[in-house]
């Protein structure tokens, strides 16, 4: 397909970070995964679960920590155990030196605050698919991560915002 010969299969919950290792193995060089709970499922992250995902993130084929963030557009977790399982698994991609694969929909002023402090500590992370303002976006890049953007940028319900800066966001 186009030349794209690797990807990245992301990991959004504990049985779904672990079918994502195992798709890893099942394609050595060609697939990778990542481990990590989205906020949606927020309450699995419990001491059995980091220690699940400290296992997971202990696999070469593992190569991130998450999808981890927040998001409060549906609020399907409580926003405290949001918070709680954010702040546990940067301490395990800390612990582990992988990237972080972040997750965040309407809650960037917490999820920022939440970053700030692990500034220093995380290695590369990356704020996928993101919907959030220009501003929002610059403050991401500021403070030093990544910004990915998905076929939102296509949608023409919600997309029209992301492409008014798209192109200034920097290739690296």
């Amino acid at each position: 397909a186009a030349g794209v010969s690797q990807l990245v299969v992301t990991g959004a919950s504990r049985a779904g970070a672990a079918k994502a290792l195992a798709l890893a193995r099942a394609h050595p060089g060609r697939l990778f995964a990542t481990a990590g709970i989205h906020p949606h499922h927020a309450t699995e992250c419990t001491a059995e679960g980091e220690a699940e995902l400290r296992a997971l993130l202990a696999a070469p084929e593992v190569v991130a920590a998450g999808e981890c963030g927040l998001d409060y557009f549906r609020d399907f977790s409580p926003r405290p155990a949001q918070r709680r399982a954010f702040e546990r698994q940067l301490a395990l991609a800390v612990d582990s030196g992988k990237p972080v694969f972040l997750h965040q929909r309407d809650a960037h002023d917490d999820f920022l605050a939440i970053l700030r402090d692990f500034q220093g500590r995380l290695g590369p992370a990356v704020v996928h698919c993101f919907t959030g303002s220009r501003e929002q976006c610059f403050e991401c890049l500021d403070a030093g991560y990544y910004i990915g953007l998905t076929g939102w940028l296509c949608d023409e319900r919600r997309g029209a915002h992301l492409r008014a800066f798209a192109r200034d966001i920097p290739a690296d």
